[in-house]
């Protein structure tokens, strides 16, 4: 059977979106080597899944409808920008979440369950929760990115609704990633 690689996350509005892009224009000033994300691509990711038979996606499209019947609809605000591990040493550059990161975490931790029983690792690392900006490929101009984090605020004035739960399809090309998504709450 063919295998897909796939993650279920939650997707953030079209003004935020914008916001964000904004955000990573006045990052890209830096001329750092980082692989920036794009509007299209900005999302949550609740897990992380790897490569899957296609024949799992009914089952875990399953999983997430018991889930999402306990679900209802909250807000998170996003807050400063960080960095994994550091910002000293840093590989991918995040926006934090600040309201609803306990309910992300919930949430995340009830997917985790439920497809443990499907036959997927349960993760071994605490949920953070986060939107990735970018990922880090060498430390070219790295101490000018820094700085410009460093000096940038970002704090956008309204919330995040999360009303939904997304199977998603990330497909590798030389071009970049597509999602595609494959279920939907």
């Amino acid at each position: 059977m063919p295998h897909i690689r796939a993650f279920i996350a939650v997707e953030i509005d079209q003004p935020s979106r914008q916001k964000i892009s904004s955000l990573i224009s006045g990052l890209k000033k830096s001329n750092a080597d980082v692989k920036w994300i794009t509007e299209d691509q900005m999302h949550l990711t609740l897990k992380f899944l790897g490569n899957i038979d296609e024949g799992k996606i009914h089952e875990i499209s399953s999983a997430l409808s018991s889930i999402s019947h306990d679900f209802k609809p909250f807000e998170i605000t996003l807050s400063d920008i960080g960095a994994f591990p550091n910002l000293d040493h840093p590989r991918v550059i995040w926006i934090e979440i600040e309201k609803g990161a306990d309910l992300l975490k919930t949430l995340a931790g009830k997917i985790d369950s439920r497809l443990e029983k499907l036959g997927f690792q349960k993760e071994t690392r605490e949920f953070k929760a986060h939107l990735t900006l970018g990922r880090v490929r060498t430390s070219k101009n790295m101490p000018q990115l820094v700085k410009i984090i460093n000096e940038t605020q970002f704090a956008p004035e309204t919330g995040v609704k999360i009303n939904e739960l997304i199977l998603f399809q990330s497909t590798l090309t030389p071009k970049g990633t597509i999602y595609t998504k494959l279920w939907t709450t």
